[in-house]
């Protein structure tokens, strides 16, 4: 498709947008229906989303109930702006955000940073959709607000509402799918504890059109099976709230590797993670204290290749939050943080450590009577390995028109450190390594409209300057070697609308779409005569598309959704021959609730890819045709 092209697609978007919002503006506000406030966790503004400095997409409830027992990947490659890598099903999963590599953005467990220390990433197919009770995706996540990444954040938040409860699942679905769920709840004088189990195991022996043969084949060699388990316990009274959470996750894999090959690989996965949350007001201040402890092996097998890798990390983090009004137009707000990760492989020479120390100071100010607020940070962070680095951001929030039109706009300059692979890999790794840097702008407008079934317009442009990013290389003896030799530059707009309607006979549609387009290039030449600069990057689509229609009567619901992605490229020099094309691929999501006998039985039917579309998002990684998915709950509250 032709430059001109692309701009003609985009303006009759835009277009359609604005006449849409034109006309929903002019419904009377009886056929409105609001969204309640929903609290924004990915950045540490305690605001309501139109009084961000930046766009926070939101993945509520309702959404997430229809998403039962799929993984966060699956979940956020239909219902965020993020971009999801994916290898298929049982395979590797993770997030790109802007242009930028699944390394640079940073994924949060209630504030805590989950990346692998040795990858530097997180794959998001381990992570089950029902052990989070909100997803939040932030791409203008300062380094400042959490410490780390150049892309912004995945916010992944383990918080249930205090219940009486015990709820079973079961699925059953496509390549062997059959996955179980058991899950209960008990609060009584202000004790709560409360269980999240899960068991997955899938064939994942899909078929899919192989470009190499042009012939329908069958998946091999590519059976998953997971556990996790999360289990919680906490008491809260008016001054003090503790809670303490322990989450296990077991997973094996078999890897197939891509469709023109024959290996053989497997990798096994055991993580255990511990947090304790203790938080109290002593006068006006509020104090929070987390404790953290984590262990992760990663263990890597390709017998056709005789490679055994093990590896075992660990990690201990504690931090101590204050948040202080000294007025009535600025609260005091600071964290300190200290924490020590090793790893344990035989990949490297000798047990590696990283011990870090951070200090953040974050006031929240308004002024202009409540109309202007502005949000300054500066982090301090201390590694014993590359030394200090200090992450400075301002945001500011405007209110054209009070409690309708926003302008809100933010700078920030990040970091993100090099993995322990970087660093210490044999052969190859290189301990000189300084952190990747980058500088951030973003600004944009959101509207909040009071009438209409329109609920949200929010578009937001952003420009991203990447130095000292890290990529391998070969050296002068053939070995693979890290360097800071990478510069990008990452800019493009975001374009999203929320819509809400009451038609009337207890129907409610909710109407979402989100247009982005984004243009990332190697700005500065790696070595004489690269032919990337100037070219859009490796897998990063300049254009994308997302629309979901969310309808609810009674005890039904019903979400369809739908994705188109643009061409990407599979190598560095923006050629068409070397791209994968387009494709658009439509989910459905249809759920029936009833209570029969004092126990509420839901089903949900999920058909993935309705149009059997053929598509890859990694070149030579099919991914399935049309398949199903049927889950049933039974929820006993007591």
């Amino acid at each position: 498709m032709s430059k001109f092209c692309k701009s003609i697609r985009i303006a009759l978007l835009c277009g359609t947008l604005l006449l849409t919002a034109k006309a929903c503006l002019g419904q009377t506000v009886a056929d409105t229906l609001r969204l309640p406030q929903i609290e924004v966790t990915a950045t540490r503004i305690q605001q309501p989303r139109k009084l961000q400095p930046v766009h926070v997409d939101v993945i509520d409830s309702a959404r997430l109930s229809l998403a039962k027992n799929e993984n966060i990947g699956q979940l956020l490659s239909m219902e965020s702006a993020l971009f999801i890598k994916s290898n298929g099903p049982g395979a590797l999963s993770d997030a790109s955000q802007q242009g930028l590599s699944p390394e640079q953005i940073q994924v949060l467990w209630n504030g805590i940073p989950i990346n692998h220390p040795m990858l530097g990433e997180t794959n998001l197919s381990q992570l089950p959709t029902d052990f989070f009770s909100g997803v939040q995706v932030s791409s203008g996540l300062p380094s400042s607000d959490f410490g780390g990444g150049l892309s912004g954040g995945l916010y992944l938040k383990s918080n249930f509402s205090k219940s009486n409860d015990l709820s079973i699942s079961q699925s059953a679905g496509s390549f062997g799918r059959f996955h179980s769920g058991l899950q209960a709840s008990a609060y009584e004088n202000h004790w709560n504890v409360s269980l999240h189990s899960q068991y997955l195991n899938d064939e994942n022996d899909y078929k899919f059109f192989n470009r190499a043969d042009q012939q329908v084949e069958r998946r091999q060699h590519n059976h998953q099976t997971q556990k996790n388990v999360m289990a919680s316990a906490g008491y809260e009274d008016v001054k003090n709230q503790i809670k303490t959470t322990i989450w296990y996750d077991d997973s094996q894999n078999q890897l197939p590797g891509s469709v023109l090959s024959n290996s053989r690989q497997r990798q096994d996965d055991q993580t255990l993670r511990w947090l304790t949350r203790y938080q109290t007001n002593v006068g006006k201040a509020q104090i929070t204290a987390k404790n953290y402890l984590d262990r992760v092996g990663l263990n890597y097998f390709e017998p056709s290749n005789n490679v055994q890798s093990y590896s075992t990390s660990r990690r201990w983090l504690a931090s101590t939050n204050i948040r202080y009004p000294a007025s009535r137009h600025v609260k005091i707000k600071g964290e300190i943080r200290g924490g020590l990760t090793g790893v344990q492989t035989n990949n490297y020479a000798g047990t590696k450590s990283r011990a870090h120390f951070s200090a953040l100071v974050n006031p929240d100010i308004s002024v202009l009577g409540n109309r202007l607020r502005i949000y300054p940070a500066v982090r301090l962070d201390s590694y014993s390995d590359f030394g200090n680095v200090i992450s400075p951001s301002l945001g500011v929030n405007y209110a054209l028109i009070s409690n309708k039109l926003y302008f809100r706009g933010q700078l920030s300059r990040n970091f993100n450190p090099p993995t322990f692979n970087d660093l210490y890999w044999v052969p190859g790794g290189n301990p000189d390594l300084k952190p990747e840097r980058s500088k951030n702008a973003q600004a944009g407008v959101v509207a909040v409209p009071s009438t209409g079934i329109l609920h949200r317009v929010d578009v937001t442009g952003f420009y991203d300057r990447v130095h000292n990013g890290i990529r391998w290389y070969p050296n002068n003896k053939g070995t693979y070697t890290p360097s800071n030799i990478q510069d990008i530059s990452s800019k493009g707009i975001k374009l999203n609308t929320v819509s809400n309607f009451q038609p009337g006979g207890g129907i409610y549609l909710q109407f979402r779409q989100t247009g982005i387009w984004n243009r990332a290039e190697i700005t500065r030449q790696r070595f004489p005569g690269d032919q990337a600069v100037g070219k859009q990057m490796r897998y990063v689509p300049e254009w994308r598309y997302k629309a979901g229609l969310m309808v609810r009567k009674s005890f039904l619901s019903a979400l369809a959704q739908y994705r188109w992605v643009g061409r990407r490229y599979v190598t560095e020099s923006e050629n068409i021959s070397n791209s994968l094309d387009p494709y658009q691929k439509v989910n459905l999501s249809l759920q029936a609730r009833q209570r029969w006998l004092g126990i509420t039985f839901t089903g949900n039917l999920q058909v993935n890819n309705l149009l059997n579309a053929n598509y890859e998002i990694i070149q030579w990684y099919a991914m399935p045709r049309r398949n199903f998915q049927f889950t049933l709950t039974a929820i006993y509250n007591f």
